[in-house]
């Protein structure tokens, strides 16, 4: 993995109070349903409502298909596949990992990371 390195800063609250900026947790509405060793992936959701934009990303070696944004309701199931002349190389390195992204109904993003 390429180091980088990342800055970050608390921002002052503007019209909202201290305990109003903290997150609330969230249940995560996927669950993997198959893992192969040939680079596949295979994600259901889980959740009650539907969630907008989800797509996949990769942090690691590797290249990941194609994934574009999609809107997934309760009981679909999203199938990725790592393609790439190192591909399977990839679903074992210790730094590849597999980044769920989506918005719920509200705009909120949420991301799940999926170690491979």
């Amino acid at each position: 993995m390429n180091p980088f390195r990342l800055s970050t800063r608390l921002r002052p609250t503007v019209g909202r109070t201290r305990a109003e900026q903290v997150p609330t947790a969230v249940s995560v509405p996927w669950q993997v349903t198959e893992r192969s060793a040939s680079g596949v992936i295979e994600v259901a959701h889980v959740g009650e409502a539907p969630l907008l934009s989800v797509r996949f990303a990769l942090a690691g070696r590797g290249m990941l298909g194609l994934s574009l944004p999609q809107t997934v309701h309760p009981g679909e199931r999203l199938r990725v596949t790592l393609r790439g002349a190192h591909a399977e190389s990839a679903s074992r390195a210790p730094d590849g990992m597999l980044v769920l992204r989506w918005f719920q109904s509200d705009g909120t993003e949420l991301l799940w990371p999926i170690a491979l």
